[in-house]
């Protein structure tokens, strides 16, 4: 979905983003710049004002053509911040600003670590999400602000069976690790603050399906990349198990929907749903696209070593639920395309750029440029 300037009232306040360096969060701050007339405040990580912004300096080197940059940059203010201070670390007088002039909130940032101990995670997952929530009620309280989106995961289903609803949150679930588990927690009270508020629970996220890009390469990169390199013959786990993979176009898509489209409330997931691969297709694409021999999966236990390679991963491969997407389809238009696909194009992507170790702009892949031009 494509929203331009004339979607938007020149009168509305800046969206109020975190996590703005994350892979989500630079792909809707993109979005916002290029297709509507709002600015962005950015609350980044760092030891003052001036080191946000020289975070955000290089961020937009990243992601946006030289040609447009000085423009799009006199759209963005940086604010130093940190989720886990009370306040988040703002001074009186800059959050006096922010709470009279923000229009809506999108909280992107949290800690996607697998392997968290419980309590660390609570301190960024949910503590973080209590005192974005305070600024925006806040901000709320001063009639400026219209909305919050909070961005969580399609895993908060825990490890469940049958069919996740999007309107489900606790129903007794058990968790895979604190990541999930704190994703959830932190919904609860996006629901309880009384903010017009909508969740986007995306499920597993690679890169752009028309140029493959992306910032990272984790999660499913990580076996992928082993596969290719031949460090993984076999996989803990089930062939015929769901992997739910979108990629991160249509969440941004999707999310900037909720950020800047009509005021949406609720719960909305951007997952492939019944549309969703199965672990030995997956395994089938990755064998032809290396040319190699194809993986087996193997049962618990049958191969401990391959179980410790894959670490807080394996649970994954061993899913048996389908997450609906009713809601998402019907008013956010967050249907991906089929992984068979954009598939070549992930790995093309990745494979070019040495996963990771030979990265390239986001602007010059997208402008057809070829690698060794991030500069």
């Amino acid at each position: 979905m494509t929203l331009t300037a004339t979607h938007m009232q020149h009168d509305e306040g800046p969206v109020l983003l975190t996590g703005a360096t994350g892979f989500v969060g630079m792909e809707l701050l993109v979005r916002v710049l290029e297709q509507t007339d709002r600015d962005v405040v950015t609350l980044v990580r760092a030891a003052d004002d001036e080191a946000a912004r020289l975070r955000i300096d290089e961020l937009l080197k990243l992601l946006i053509e030289p040609a447009r940059r000085n423009a799009y940059r006199s759209r963005v203010q940086a604010v130093a911040a940190d989720l886990e201070q009370p306040g988040l670390g703002i001074s009186p007088t800059t959050r006096a600003t922010l709470t009279s002039s923000i229009g809506a909130v999108v909280h992107c940032a949290a800690s996607v670590s697998f392997t968290l101990e419980l309590e660390d995670a609570r301190r960024i997952n949910v503590g973080g999400t209590r005192e974005i929530l305070a600024l925006a009620s806040e901000a709320r309280s001063h009639g400026c602000l219209d909305r919050f989106v909070h961005v969580s995961t399609a895993y908060v289903a825990g490890e469940r069976s049958g069919r996740a609803r999007e309107r489900q949150g606790d129903v007794g679930q058990s968790f895979r690790n604190t990541y999930e588990r704190t994703k959830l927690e932190a919904e609860r009270i996006v629901q309880d603050s009384g903010l017009p508020a909508a969740i986007l629970r995306p499920s597993v996220i690679v890169g752009d399906s028309v140029t493959g890009w992306t910032p990272s390469f984790n999660v499913i990169y990580w076996p992928l990349q082993a596969f290719a390199r031949g460090l993984f013959a076999q996989i803990p786990g089930e062939a015929d198990a769901p992997i739910d993979i979108v990629p991160v176009d249509t969440v941004a898509d999707s999310l900037l929907s909720l950020a800047c489209g009509p005021v949406r409330c609720g719960t909305f997931h951007v997952v492939a749903s019944d549309e969703a691969v199965s672990n030995g297709h997956l395994a089938t694409m990755a064998a032809r696209f290396f040319n190699a021999a194809p993986l087996t999966f193997v049962g618990p236990g049958v191969d401990p070593t391959a179980e410790k390679r894959a670490g807080a991963l394996t649970s994954y491969f061993n899913v048996h639920c389908i997450f609906d997407a009713l809601r998402g389809r019907r008013l956010l238009d967050a249907t991906p395309p089929p992984l068979d696909q954009y598939f070549d194009v992930l790995m093309s992507y990745a494979r070019e750029a040495r996963w990771g170790k030979s990265p390239v702009a986001r602007w010059a892949v997208g402008a057809g440029k070829g690698l060794g031009q991030a500069a």
